[in-house]
C-alpha cells in the first residue's frame, strides 16, 4: 500500500493571511470605509481578523452556524469601528467570499515541496473551510492538481479536531493509519486533532510556538519535510 500524506489546507499551504489582507484592502477602498469610521485599512483589518478567528472557534464547536459566521464578522467589525448598523454595507461579505479564494498566495515552500513529495507519496487535503471557497482556492492557487481526495468538515458534518473527520479522510483516500501522515498549523485542529485520533502528526509553527509530543514532529518550514519523507 502507498504512503498517504494529508494536509491542511488554510495557513498550512494557502497562505490565508496574506490573500485575506489583500482582499481586506480591495474592499476597504471599494466600500470607502474610511468615510463610514474613521480608520485606517490596517485598523480594519486587525479588527476583523481578531473578530474572524474568535467566530471560527465557535463555528469549530458548533456555536454558530456558517452563514451566521459570514454575516457577523463584518457587522461586528463595523460595530466595533462604531458604524450604526443602516450604514453597514450588507454585501460586504459576499464580496469577501467572492474574492478571496481567487487569491493566490501560498506559503513558502508550499508549491516547491508538492512537487517534491507528489512523486513519491499520495497526497489529500482535510480542511475545515467552506466547499465552495476551498475548492475555489484550490483551482486558483493550482493547487487541485496536486491532490487525490479532498476531504472538507462541512461534508462530514464535524469540524477538526473531531474524529470522524480524519476517520473521514483515511475511507476517502482508502488509506490506512499506519500508512497516513497529517501535516497542519492548528495546534488544536490539527496536531492535537490528528494525535488522538492516532494519526502521525507534523506541525508546521512559528518559532515562538511551544509544544512537545511523542507522535509530533515540529517543523518551521515546510521545506523540511523533504528531510523526512
Amino acid at each position: 500500500m502507498p504512503n498517504h500524506l494529508f494536509f491542511d489546507l488554510d495557513h498550512t499551504l494557502w497562505d490565508f493571511e496574506a490573500n485575506a489582507e489583500e482582499t481586506l484592502k480591495e474592499l476597504y477602498e471599494l466600500y470607502q470605509i474610511q468615510f463610514l469610521a474613521p480608520t485606517s485599512s490596517e485598523e480594519f483589518i486587525a479588527i476583523y481578523s481578531k473578530i474572524n478567528h474568535d467566530l471560527w472557534k465557535l463555528y469549530r464547536n458548533h456555536q454558530i452556524t456558517k452563514a451566521s459566521l459570514r454575516v457577523k464578522r463584518f457587522e461586528d467589525t463595523f460595530k466595533a469601528l462604531g458604524v450604526e448598523n443602516r450604514h453597514i454595507p450588507k454585501d460586504i461579505g459576499e464580496k469577501y467570499v467572492e474574492i478571496c479564494p481567487t487569491k493566490t498566495a501560498l506559503i513558502p515552500g508550499a508549491r516547491e515541496t508538492l512537487e517534491y513529495l507528489q512523486d513519491q507519496y499520495e497526497l489529500h487535503i482535510i480542511t475545515n473551510g467552506f466547499e465552495e471557497s476551498q475548492n475555489k482556492k484550490l483551482k486558483h492557487a493550482d493547487l487541485g492538481r496536486y491532490f487525490k481526495t479532498v476531504t472538507i468538515s462541512e461534508h462530514v458534518g464535524k469540524q477538526k479536531p473531531h474524529p470522524l473527520v480524519f476517520e473521514t479522510a483515511l475511507k476517502n483516500a482508502q488509506s490506512k493509519l499506519n500508512h497516513s501522515t497529517y501535516i497542519g498549523d492548528n495546534l488544536d485542529a490539527d496536531v492535537k486533532g490528528a494525535i488522538n485520533a492516532g494519526w502521525k502528526a507534523f506541525w508546521l509553527c512559528k518559532p515562538d510556538d511551544n509544544f512537545v509530543h511523542r507522535d509530533c514532529t515540529i517543523i518551521q518550514d515546510l521545506r523540511q519535510l523533504k528531510q523526512h519523507f
